[in-house]
């Protein structure tokens, strides 16, 4: 018998749970494939990636943009609407508490090791460190897609962290930028792109 409701569904493209989130430095190649970021057979981060850990809250990307509308005197509806800027961001909390993730959502300084030490400063510099970045999901098929981010910047975000006898586990909540990379012609692939195992 047909399907009246024309759904679709398959391990493929019905989707929930958690991802990986990765980030690397902006002088490292953006990526042409899931293979550049992970080893396709033991899932490592590959040279110059690095994978954040565990996050808590799920991995959150948004998409939205702003328009404005025309309109005439002689019709009483909008005639048109155009697009006049677009945002994505990724949002999420690192539940690994280690200084390299105080580093990437803090806008920390460099980490050393000094006198049984490891320390990193946290200050207020005057301009946001960029990276690239990635999210990688596996799907009940085993399938794996990556939404990938030519330049990434972290976003204001309040981000408290509590020494408390109870309640929640300390999480570090970050939330990045991305923007759009001018040197590529493409519109479409300036700030992100979207790979789908098959």
């Amino acid at each position: 018998m047909a399907d009246f409701f024309r759904t679709g569904i398959t391990d493929d493209n019905f989707i929930r749970g958690a991802a990986r989130l990765l980030v690397a430095g902006t002088t490292i190649s953006f990526p042409t494939g899931i293979s550049d970021v992970i080893n396709l057979s033991t899932f490592d981060a590959q040279t110059g990636w690095t994978d954040v850990g565990a996050t808590k809250t799920g991995i959150t990307i948004t998409h939205n943009n702003t328009e404005e509308t025309f309109d005439v005197d002689q019709i009483l509806g909008d005639i048109d609407s155009r697009p006049v800027s677009y945002e994505q961001s990724v949002a999420t909390a690192l539940a690994e508490v280690t200084l390299e993730n105080f580093q990437v959502a803090w806008e920390g300084g460099p980490i050393s090791t000094s006198g049984g030490f490891r320390t990193m400063g946290v200050g207020e510099p005057a301009v946001y460190a960029r990276k690239r970045l990635a999210v990688i999901f596996q799907k009940a098929n085993g399938k794996l897609r990556m939404h990938a981010f030519r330049k990434v910047q972290k976003s204001a975000q309040e981000s408290a962290i509590p020494y408390n006898k109870t309640g929640e586990q300390q999480s570090i909540p970050v939330t990045f930028r991305a923007l759009a990379d001018t040197s590529i012609a493409d519109v479409n692939t300036r700030t992100q792109v979207i790979f789908d195992q098959v």
